[in-house]
């Protein structure tokens, strides 16, 4: 809970707190969320192998998306994103565990963060407006002129401050939900307390965690590109990374989040 800053009976209101974010610098957590996932390889590996496997054999290899594959990413993200924040949460209590474990006892707040998840959907708008918009800005020739392509980029940067405004409270409550009888609304209003004061430097944290990923992808997909490697064998690499990339931004949100939790 938050703390009144004051006993005075001046107003103060939610926006205007001044929260410190006493948790270890950017290059520090970039690094910190690899050597957990590393460390712990022979729980993370076979993870990753388990979501492959699932999205092979629901998507194929030809990288195609319908709806039933939708579902089944959805799902995938879904048993990643849980198995990776209980077998973190069971490993930074100092207990052993074992991936069967995970697996078995991190489902039990499924449905409650599929709803919270659902929200997070809702919040991602703006960037679907911004694709949609620039897809027919593309097409249309609309960024070649320079003031009409700054009024885009304009746009562009409104929605994703938007949609990162929202999400730094959503995201939070994603792993608030998975603790032992903690319910998805009760979640939510946890999460939004504990971001108050903190928003603007979790969402610098949240574009430092997309560029990190974005770089792991250039590096790896676009080189396989370029010498021209089956499209095949592309899109199973590119579902790897994308199981990678979820466990990744589990580990790297979830270690942020205990950083928060430890400096209340």
């Amino acid at each position: 809970m938050v703390k009144k800053p004051s006993k005075s009976f001046r107003r103060v209101y939610r926006e205007d707190l001044k929260r410190d974010l006493n948790v270890p610098g950017m290059s520090e957590h970039i690094v910190k969320s690899f050597q957990m996932i590393f460390k712990n390889w022979k729980l993370f590996l076979p993870l990753t192998v388990i979501g492959v496997l699932i999205l092979v054999l629901t998507m194929g290899t030809t990288g195609l998306f319908n709806e039933t594959a939708g579902v089944f990413v959805v799902l995938v993200i879904l048993i990643l994103w849980l198995t990776t924040i209980w077998l973190l949460r069971q490993k930074m209590a100092g207990h052993k565990v074992k991936l069967r474990d995970g697996l078995y006892n991190s489902m039990t707040p499924l449905i409650s963060t599929f709803l919270i998840f659902a929200v997070v959907i809702v919040e991602c708008v703006p960037i679907l407006l911004f694709v949609i918009a620039y897809s027919a800005a593309n097409e249309t020739g609309f960024l070649t002129m320079p003031f009409y392509a700054l009024l885009f980029w304009g746009f562009a940067a409104l929605m994703f401050t938007i949609s990162g405004y929202l999400l730094s409270s959503s995201l939070i409550a994603l792993l608030a939900v998975t603790a032992p009888g903690v319910y998805p609304f009760r979640a939510l209003v946890m999460a939004t307390e504990l971001m108050m004061g903190r928003k603007v430097r979790f969402i610098l944290r949240l574009v430092v965690l997309a560029l990190v990923l974005a770089v792991i992808f250039a590096v790896v997909v676009f080189p396989l590109s370029a010498l021209k490697v089956p499209a095949e064998v592309l899109a199973v690499i590119v579902e790897i990374l994308a199981c990678f990339g979820t466990i990744y931004a589990a580990t790297y949100l979830y270690i942020l989040y205990r950083s928060i939790l430890d400096n209340e």
